[in-house]
């Protein structure tokens, strides 16, 4: 819908090209203000009476002001019939203007600048260019009638060109392959190389000796710079397996399997042996109640293995002659010492004693006696916080290093002896020190 504009009162008579064509919304020193599009018509700014080579005059002052929509700007609007003509252009002047409104391709002229081509001049030299390039071989320079027919590798290459690109790219691999893979120093003749087979040469030693000394002592540095950065983790750990080590029969390791991982899962088999390998207790257990099938699936202890095997209560007097006057080392020991807790608990309340009490440590509730056995036993820290420590797999969500898998099979007396090989393990490791003196002796 087009708006229709009137003339402001008190303007009725005046021209309609010379009445404004809207209100001020304001007054800069005594000069109205106007919105865009609402000044009079026949006003103008500096720039379009300079196209008209007029200038205003000196000492004119600004007949309005408009708003700019565009940018909020304060623009001054002046009388052409007060404005004065500006001075002619030279000669020069004149040239260097037809000059930039004239094409330099098709020289058209045109009423506003173009600074060298016009657009449909640009366009077609653009599109001749790219033909020319589409037709240009950018490896060696000619120029064909049709463009390149590129195969592979090339990117607007003749096939002359693709195919020596190719060559020199299987003369780059086949040295690549029988070379060090680190200096590029070759290794293997090429009829040596021709004459192995695909498993030979996947076989083959990829660097040579001199690099492979190298990168030995860049790893061993590596992991001496690793050593240093985490020696307040890592060696407490070696120290402790080096002591069990250095007392191997005062030191028994112990490891169970049980009925599921609740807090009151039964145990079914049960191994003791000291750190020199001799076997102090290795039983299965009845638990008296049916083994989960997913149980079964872990450590392969079933109900027909254990229906002939003793109770808990049958085989404590072993298990406590076997951890007398002896330090007790467990991989996850707060889980193990849990099932032995429970085991305990249900023994003596067969025996009819009812004395329940809190441990202030474990926070739960268990029979007395149970609470008393489990104290007066010797108990080591948990090998398997140790052996974290020692691996150094640090998680950063937790907090702490990462627990590793035992890989002892899953069997009691297996897993035990799969402790006593992490402890060998800790304890032989070197320090940073020693890693740096076998190093420079390779």
């Amino acid at each position: 819908m087009n708006e229709v504009l009137t003339a402001p009162a008190g303007q009725e008579d005046v021209a309609p090209d010379r009445a404004a064509r809207g209100t001020p919304v304001r007054f800069v020193d005594g000069v109205p203000v106007y919105v865009s599009g609402r000044a009079p018509a026949f006003l103008r700014t500096k720039a379009q009476l300079s196209r008209v080579r007029r200038k205003p005059h000196p000492g004119q002052r600004p007949a309005a002001y408009v708003y700019a929509r565009w940018y909020r700007t304060r623009i001054a609007l002046w009388d052409p019939e007060q404005s004065v003509k500006m001075r002619p252009l030279s000669a020069l002047q004149r040239r260097q203007m037809q000059q930039r409104r004239t094409c330099t391709d098709c020289g058209e002229v045109f009423p506003v600048p173009v600074w060298g081509m016009c657009g449909v001049c640009e366009d077609r030299a653009a599109r001749r260019r790219a033909d020319l390039r589409r037709r240009t071989c950018q490896d060696c320079g000619t120029v064909f009638r049709t463009p390149t027919p590129s195969r592979s590798y090339g990117d607007g290459m003749c096939l002359a060109c693709d195919e020596r690109l190719e060559r020199g790219r299987r003369i780059a691999r086949s040295l690549a392959e029988r070379a060090c893979r680190r200096c590029l120093v070759q290794l293997y003749p090429p009829t040596v190389w021709a004459a192995m087979s695909e498993r030979e040469r996947a076989m083959a030693d990829w660097h040579c000796t001199a690099c492979d000394r190298e990168i030995e002592r860049e790893r061993v540095e590596a992991e001496r710079r690793a050593d240093r950065a985490r020696w307040d983790d890592l060696g407490p750990t070696i120290a402790w397996a080096q002591k069990i080590l250095a007392d191997p029969d005062g030191y028994v390791v112990l490891d169970t399997e049980t009925t599921g991982l609740t807090a009151t899962s039964r145990i079914v088999e049960i191994a003791v042996t000291t750190v020199s390998g001799t076997v102090l207790l290795d039983t299965l257990l009845n638990p008296g109640e049916p083994i989960p099938a997913q149980a079964t699936a872990v450590h392969g202890i079933s109900d027909t293995m254990v229906q002939d095997a003793p109770t808990f209560s049958e085989i404590l007097p072993r298990l406590t002659e076997a951890l007398a006057g002896r330090r007790i080392v467990i991989y996850n020991r707060a889980y193990d010492t849990g099932r032995l807790l429970w085991e305990l608990h249900l023994h003596h309340l067969v025996l009819g004693t009812v004395d329940f009490a809190e441990h202030p440590s474990y926070g739960v509730r268990r029979h007395a006696a149970a609470w008393a056995w489990l104290e007066a036993q010797e108990w080591e820290e948990c090998a398997m916080e140790q052996y974290a420590a020692f691996y150094g797999d640090w998680h950063d969500y937790f907090g702490s290093y990462t627990w590793q898998k035992l890989h002892g099979g899953h069997g009691a007396l297996g897993d035990a002896r799969a402790v006593i090989a992490r402890l060998e393990e800790m304890a032989a490791y070197p320090s940073p020190s020693g890693r740096a003196e076998e190093a420079a002796a390779a």
